[in-house]
């Protein structure tokens, strides 16, 4: 069997079997894969380089016919969704500059890999071509061979076997160089947008060892230490020379927002784009594309979301690095169990992505690599010295040592007290003093336990510190004061006290834009001292001089080694800063706990959190491996999985665990839940119920209780009023985080419309149940009912217009309160979306959920949304841009930073340009899906070639399609 006639054959058995294979996401886009005639395969091979090596040299590429045939033959026996999974071994990319082929040869076996390619490949040109010329990025899709995880012999392998490297080695490419692999223009842009002239020796020895093998990486390093450069240099060796996407799995919202404004200006340069899947942000599965390569930037719970529906679809190879951010999150409570189900699924996949990760110092490294199957890469490297030292009383003990022992590991520094009596007696912990020492020519950080604590903090600082302070930027001061006021309509009466002094406060109770500007005021240099708790250090990259702790607590819970290394981890910013400063604020009574279990306690280790919380996290793991056919569908074979795959199972000697046990009682649990049955022979069958669930990704054990939900309201819904959808996507999990005010509830309650009142009273509230409220006494509706509607009430002020600041004050609550429903809501009505998506009695749903996240999302005018689109945009600042004169993403993307930092207050030009790049990417994106959506019905309806020559002038004008002017 030559070449083409192979391929014909291997491309028409995959699409074959995909019509065949249930799609548990939501349809796909038609399969890009090309099948030639005859006919059409004899011109291109006029055009193109032949292969020299004859047809049976390929068995060197794929097993012989023989052997195909036979494997082919016993695939059938797996299920239609496993034979995608093994049969898309061999992909074709198109070609964007097919004259650059003969240059890039590189032999396999005996046939030249550009003529495999130029015989294999249909040229498309588009206008996506004359866009990279202009960014003189040209990129060339090259053919990636794959290799299943069949053998010739047709035998299948166990399926809990563990896809453990990456055998496929990189294609050349004309982005490929000396660079770490990278051509000298690409590390040229790399350079320049990232603000660096080299790297740091560790990065130089840690990126050579990445690049000389496929396998899987993990590598460890303290805080500050420059651990994403080296994953954000790889993924660019992704796209760019094996032309595959990439996957960047985040912990928080924010960090997501941030790495997509951060890499932006990166895209645009090189031609890639970058996608948001945070809070309500992206679709499954993800668009497919035809030439341009994308990083997705994801947090833990999207990235399941990602991977489950490329997975069901036969596309993970399209994906071909993930990078895990912040690995040691795996043994953090429910998230953790969310990321090890991901990564096992990574692992298990027939034809499965690189993994990168990356950490602070773990104390079980070995033990998560062995999980990860993954190279270790460490070092104890920081670009800046940190000292540490303890504040008890009026003593500063500077940290020595870290040997178990007091005498030993601390010497006496010298006297720090307050600076004046009155101070002293208002500020006995001295933490003005510490502050005045740096400020205002440097920053500093203080972190408090709680956000009540990070607020009379800011302001006993700032009632402590010297009026001098007063003089500094003034000006910029002011413009911020606007800035927050215009934002909210108010300002914080704390905050009004304190930003004269460059002090503030920073915690989920303000605003996204209230954050965004005090981040952005604290990178200036306009504010020299934020109060903050410490999410702050695991999440937004604000360094600073000084690193105060206020106490060896978070909330009521002592303080974890890997939590205090994480917080003054942020002391010294490379570049600014000669050193770096940590102060921790201890009691005489809390020195010894805070010796042994902090500073001279070992490094935490990560535990798998699978087993925990009554087996949630197994139960999630084991119905994603049902529904994906990827650890088997019986109780021994995946048993067999849970202890070869899994953290959990690396682990198990060291906790004694059964794992027969353990999937016998989540299966059985399971069971009781409606979401899985058990069929013939004990083979295992995902529900309906249970696709819903894994793909809206739902907690297993509230899916039911959702079903139903969604049952009652379809039989009674109220749809002249959006407040009755506004009630079904009211998070569950909320339920009790705000207690009812009887006289708040009653007086909401009464000024609800006619048709929302009937929304209330199909669920169950009614006058009878005002007044029982109000008279204390107990109503005849389920507790949780109303207490959810109560939070409805909250959502529903918010979506007509009302301030946080009003709807906190009313309903009794913190703005961060109001602030973590509003985004909750928005986060489970994309979930609601994608769970009813699955149930076709739900169909009505999915059609009014769509759009309406989108708007409770984002709880602003139309005209205000397609500005909010922008990452960390909110509806404060979209207002100042709109005021400005920028309407659309295209105003901002056409503008040029001093313009806009002139037009909008309080907005420094580092952001003016992140913002600017992150609208030309949004841009972009919606150019190119509208460019290859016309592609793909151009090649249905060929276009007829015009009877006249068209005008010179008239083809200039048509060829450019360039939608921003430089």
């Amino acid at each position: 069997m030559n070449a083409k006639n192979f391929t014909a054959f291997a491309t028409r058995k995959r699409i074959r079997e995909r019509d065949n294979s249930p799609d548990m996401f939501a349809a796909a886009d038609e399969d890009e894969d090309v099948i030639s005639s005859d006919k059409e395969t004899k011109q291109d091979s006029k055009k193109s380089l032949i292969c020299k090596t004859p047809s049976k040299d390929l068995t060197k590429l794929r097993p012989s016919s023989k052997s195909y045939l036979q494997s082919q033959q016993s695939s059938r026996e797996q299920s239609p969704k496993q034979n995608i999974l093994l049969s898309s071994s061999v992909q074709h990319h198109d070609n964007n500059n097919q004259s650059m082929l003969s240059s890039d040869s590189k032999v396999l076996g005996d046939c030249s890999m550009s003529s495999l390619r130029s015989t294999l490949n249909t040229n498309h040109f588009g206008l996506n071509s004359r866009m990279k010329e202009a960014l003189h990025y040209g990129g060339l899709n090259n053919t990636r061979i794959g290799c299943s995880s069949r053998s010739s012999s047709g035998e299948t392998p166990p399926i809990y076997t563990l896809n453990n490297s990456n055998i496929l080695p990189s294609q050349t490419s004309i982005h490929c160089g000396p660079h770490y692999g990278l051509s000298v223009g690409v590390w040229q842009a790399i350079q320049q947008t990232k603000g660096i002239n080299s790297l740091y020796d560790w990065q130089d020895k840690c990126l050579n060892k990445a690049i000389k093998t496929n396998q899987n990486l993990l590598y460890s390093l303290p805080t500050s230490g420059g651990k994403t450069l080296v994953a954000e240099i790889l993924m660019v060796r992704e796209l760019l020379c094996n032309q595959n996407h990439c996957l960047f799995v985040m912990p928080y919202v924010s960090i997501v927002q941030e790495k997509i404004r951060t890499l932006s200006s990166l895209a645009i340069a090189l031609n890639f784009a970058v996608e948001e899947y945070a809070g309500n942000r992206g679709s499954y599965p993800p668009r497919k594309r035809k030439s341009k390569r994308v990083i997705y930037i994801a947090t833990l719970e999207k990235a399941n979301g990602i991977v489950n529906s490329l997975l069901e679809l036969g596309r993970l190879n399209e994906i071909g690095l993930v990078v895990v951010d912040e690995i040691h999150i795996v043994g953090e409570g429910k998230r953790g169990a969310t990321l090890e189900t991901l990564l096992c699924k990574l692992l298990l996949a027939p034809v499965g992505p690189r993994l990168v990760a990356m950490s602070a110092t773990i104390g079980n490294i070995d033990e998560l690599s062995n999980f990860l199957k993954a190279e270790i890469y460490t070092e104890d490297f920081r670009p800046v010295q940190l000292r540490e030292f303890i504040k008890t009383g009026d003593q500063v003990l500077e940290v020595s040592g870290r040997q178990r022992g007091f005498q030993e590991n601390f010497k006496h520094c010298r006297s720090v007290s307050s600076l004046s009596a009155e101070s002293r007696k208002n500020d006995p912990d001295g933490i003005s003093a510490l502050v005045s020492e740096v400020a205002p020519e440097h920053c500093c950080l203080v972190f408090c336990s709680t956000k009540k604590n990070c607020e009379s903090v800011a302001k006993l600082i700032s009632s402590n510190l010297s009026p001098n302070l007063l003089q500094w930027k003034t000006a910029e001061k002011l413009k911020l004061r606007r800035a927050l006021e215009q934002e909210s309509g108010r300002l914080c009466p704390i905050l009004k006290s304190t930003l004269p002094f460059g002090i503030a406060y920073h915690h989920s109770g303000l605003t996204a834009d209230e954050r965004q500007l005090i981040e952005e005021a604290f990178s200036s240099g306009t504010l020299c001292c934020l109060c903050c708790t410490s999410t702050l250090a695991a999440g937004v990259n604000l360094p600073a001089r000084r690193v105060i702790l206020r106490s060896p607590y978070i909330g009521n819970t002592r303080l974890t080694r890997a939590r205090y290394q994480q917080m003054i981890g942020r002391a010294g910013r490379a570049g600014f800063d000669t050193h770096g400063e940590s102060f921790m604020i201890v009691k005489p009574n809390e020195l010894t706990f805070v010796t042994n279990d902090i500073l001279m306690a070992p490094t935490n280790r990560v535990d798998s959190q699978l087993a925990e919380d009554n087996l949630r996290g197994l139960q999630q793991l084991l119905l994603s491996l049902i529904s994906l056919d990827l650890g088997g569908r019986d109780r021994k074979t995946l048993a067999e999985t849970l202890l070869h795959s899994t953290l959990l199972g690396q682990q198990s000697t060291r906790q004694t665990i059964t794992a027969t046990e353990l999937v016998d009682q989540s299966l059985n649990s399971m069971a009781e839940k409606n979401l899985i049955l058990f069929g013939k022979d004990e083979k295992l069958e995902v529900t309906k119920l249970g696709r819903a669930t894994l793909k809206g990704i739902v907690d297993l054990d509230r899916s039911k209780q959702l079903y139903n939900d969604l049952r009652l309201a379809q039989a009674g819904l109220v749809l002249m009023t959006k407040l009755h959808l506004m009630y079904l996507v009211t998070p569950y999990d909320m339920v009790g985080t705000v207690i009812p005010i009887a006289s708040t509830y009653f007086q909401s309650f009464n000024k609800l419309s006619a048709e929302e009142l009937g929304v209330a009273r199909t669920i169950g509230i009614n006058e009878t149940v005002m007044v029982k409220l109000m008279s204390n006494q107990q109503p005849k509706i389920e507790r949780s009912v109303l207490e959810r509607f109560y939070l409805t009430l909250m959502l529903n002020d918010l979506f007509k217009g009302e301030s946080v600041w009003n709807v906190s004050e009313l309903y009794g609550c913190t703005r961060g309160d109001v602030q973590n429903l509003l985004s909750s809501a928005s986060s489970f009505a994309s979930c609601v979306f994608h769970f009813v998506q699955e149930l076709d009695e739900f169909w009505a749903f999915s059609d009014l959920l769509l759009p309406f996240s989108r708007e409770l999302s984002m709880c602003c005018t139309a005209e205000l949304i397609p500005l909010m689109e922008l990452p960390s945009v909110g509806k404060g600042r979209a207002r100042m841009l709109f005021k400005a004169g920028f309407r659309t993403l295209t105003d901002v993307a056409k503008t040029n930073p001093e313009e806009l930092v002139s037009r909008v207050d309080h907005l420094p030009k580092r952001s003016a340009l992140q913002m600017i790049a992150a609208a030309k990417v949004l841009v972009y994106e919606k150019a190119d899906a509208l460019r290859e959506e016309a592609d793909s019905l151009l090649e249905l309806v060929p276009r007829p070639q015009p009877l006249v020559p068209l005008d010179e002038t008239f083809q200039t004008q048509a060829s450019n399609v360039s939608l921003l002017d430089d």
